[in-house]
């Protein structure tokens, strides 16, 4: 690839691969079983529910940097528009340049989030949501772009490498949000069997046994 493509491809690669890893976090507590949102609601609604809206939209930002302009305000961006232009051989640029139109078509609604909520607060917006709504945003439409900067990106791999990354299969190297989830629900079954046993008249059970 030389120096500038490499380093540049290189490095939109981790970032997509960042925000798949992310995007997989939410996917496990909130996006994959009515049981399982049950769970954290139960544990601790308001806290889980920031913590919901809090990966959301770090997504949503994500995305939205990643699909900027090459320059803003004067500034060099990393984003995948830069990528066809770094590209010697003009067929594969045209091919990656029809690709990023794809992404950005369907990224639309992540800049607009980002524009009017998340980086800035949007007034006629936030003084009445209803009258300046936000575009629709699902979960659904954020696995379609980032389905749609994955091809861009394997895209260009698939021509300098011969291989691809399934980046919807990326996964962390430590435990993960589902152990989260195994430690919470066997934590509210102890406390709902220390509660039974403390109504049941065993009171050398401390209220607050952890010191936290």
């Amino acid at each position: 690839m030389g120096p500038d493509l490499g380093a540049t491809f290189a490095a939109i690669d981790q970032e997509l691969s960042h925000i798949h890893l992310v995007w997989g976090q939410y996917k496990i507590l909130f996006g994959t079983k009515e049981s399982r949102v049950a769970l954290l609601n139960e544990a601790s609604g308001s806290f889980f529910r920031i913590v919901q809206d809090g990966l959301f939209e770090n997504v949503l930002l994500a995305i939205s940097r990643l699909t900027d302009r090459p320059a803003i305000a004067g500034h060099q961006t990393l984003t995948v528009q830069r990528l066809a232009d770094l590209i010697p051989d003009a067929t594969l640029a045209a091919q990656v340049r029809a690709k990023v139109a794809i992404a950005l078509q369907a990224e639309d609604f992540c800049r607009d989030w980002r524009n009017n909520r998340i980086g800035h607060n949007n007034l006629q917006h936030r003084l009445n949501p209803t009258a300046k709504p936000l575009k629709e945003a699902t979960r659904l439409k954020v696995e379609a772009v980032l389905a749609a900067l994955a091809q861009v990106v394997n895209t260009v791999a698939l021509h300098y490498t011969n291989g691809t990354t399934a980046y919807s299969h990326v996964l962390p190297s430590h435990p993960d949000a589902e152990g989260l989830l195994y430690v919470i629900h066997d934590g509210l079954k102890a406390e709902k069997e220390r509660r039974k046993r403390f109504d049941g008249g065993d009171f050398s059970i401390d209220d607050h046994p952890y010191d936290l």
